[in-house]
């Protein structure tokens, strides 16, 4: 929605892409030049979000790495470099689509077909698993309209939601639903973490933090699974994996008897026990407490990071499945490895990196070793990873720069819309991806 006011500024309310909340009761207030004067409503991921426009890091020029420095060239050149690596490669590996749109992972997937490679999103070193074991078991899911609107119980495990995605709690918690218009004063927030992170900070007299002692995430759901099951619940008089007696009778109570629970779990979760499928027993969790409680209705809302569930959403439509994308004569063929079991197995000879950073993200044992094979990044900024490619080619920012569909943290579908002109005319993702499968008829 776009307005002009009297002295030409122009006020236009946009979906801001900082995290996977895609929050859309942001506003910019552009000058009558269409320069951004000020915002409304972003939290700090937000505003440095939309403050990368003017970043000093910005790549606007092509770059191609000659005698081991990176040079400036033209588009045509370094499309020409990315068409002569990709010839000489057997084995390309695709990584990184998450923080860009829908229609630049599908181009991406066309891409990982057109030249026989193999593509993951960074889904599979975080939410991966979860969404395996969804298309398995299923999920008691929901959506944040329906959390403002009807949860009475919130529940943070492994998840430090005010940093991750900030304005969830002021979104969910704080606010006031349909059913539930008195807002915070009667919703619970239960935090189940090792640490007092920043969420520990909204706590309030009614609420709980559980101090869960490192990996016993497994024990403690198992744990609850039983009490669960009896008409009385016995707890240790000495408590259990850390938390005391009388805030697991406290925890056992909200999940019996609150109206409408949602349990939000991030990499805590995920990380919290190798050996286990700690994700499994969560889900089986709350299938148990909708099964046999009469009052209670639980949901797990996992908290993905930027447009991860678009990804997902992109590949099962696609091809049916959401990891582990691996092509040969130009059809799907089955992948009995996944991203990480393929760059520590030397299971590929070159990649190309799509809005990510795995030579910061990934351990030095795996990120030494993309290191070694050619590189082809496409990215807005200087990273550790565009410094160590030997292709570099810059695109606009997507939801800033560029519109586009992505997913939200609960699936919900959203519209990114372009705010502002890239420098230098600089194609989105999806155009360069685009470009890539012209080059490579050619």
């Amino acid at each position: 929605m776009t307005k002009s006011t009297k002295n030409q500024e122009r006020i236009q309310r946009f979906v801001c892409p900082g995290c996977s909340l895609y929050c859309d009761d942001n506003q910019i207030v552009f000058s009558k030049n269409n320069e951004i004067l000020e915002t409304y409503g972003l939290c700090l991921k937000g505003y440095k979000k939309i403050n990368e426009i003017n970043s000093k890091n910005r790549i606007k020029n092509p770059l191609i790495r000659k005698n081991g420095v990176l040079k400036e060239v033209s588009l045509d050149e370094a499309l020409n470099k990315v068409k002569e690596l990709i010839n000489s490669s057997q084995k390309p590996l695709l990584y990184g689509f998450v923080n860009t749109t829908c229609e630049a992972q599908i181009n991406g997937i066309h891409l990982a077909k057109k030249i026989n490679g193999f593509i993951e999103s960074n889904a599979s070193i975080c939410h991966g698993q979860t969404y395996s074991n969804v298309i398995e078991s299923g999920l008691n899911s929901t959506t944040l309209n329906e959390c403002i609107n009807k949860a009475d119980v919130f529940i943070f495990w492994g998840s430090n939601a005010a940093e991750s995605h900030p304005k969830f709690l002021t979104r969910t918690i704080f606010s006031r639903g349909k059913f539930r218009i008195t807002g915070r004063e009667i919703k619970t927030l239960i935090l189940i973490d090792p640490r007092e992170t920043a969420t520990y900070g909204v706590a309030g007299a009614r609420d709980l933090y559980l101090p869960l002692k490192p990996g016993k995430d497994l024990e403690l759901i198992q744990f609850l699974k039983d009490m669960i099951l009896k008409e009385k619940s016995e707890v240790p008089a000495d408590g259990f994996v850390g938390i005391d007696k009388q805030d697991l009778n406290r925890f056992i109570l909200n999940l019996k008897g609150s109206e409408n629970g949602v349990i939000l779990f991030g990499q805590g979760v995920i990380n919290s026990n190798p050996n286990g499928n700690v994700i499994k027993a969560l889900i089986e969790l709350v299938d148990l407490i909708n099964e046999t409680s009469k009052r209670s209705r639980f949901s797990i809302i996992p908290m993905t990071g930027h447009n991860m569930n678009g990804f997902i959403q992109v590949s099962l439509s696609l091809l049916g499945k959401m990891g582990q994308i691996e092509f040969s004569n130009n059809q799907l063929v089955e992948s009995k490895k996944e991203l990480i079991s393929k760059i520590k197995d030397d299971e590929f000879d070159m990649s190309i990196i799509v809005a990510s950073d795995p030579i910061s993200n990934l351990p030095i044992t795996l990120s030494s070793k993309l290191t070694k094979k050619p590189i082809i990044a496409i990215d807005c900024f200087i990273t550790p990873t565009t410094r160590l490619a030997d292709v570099v080619l810059p695109v606009a920012i997507a939801g800033i720069e560029t519109d586009g569909l992505v997913y939200r943290m609960d699936n919900i579908p959203m519209n990114l819309q372009k705010i502002i002109d890239p420098p230098a005319n600089l194609p989105s993702d999806e155009q360069i991806l685009l470009k890539i499968i012209q080059k490579m008829e050619e």
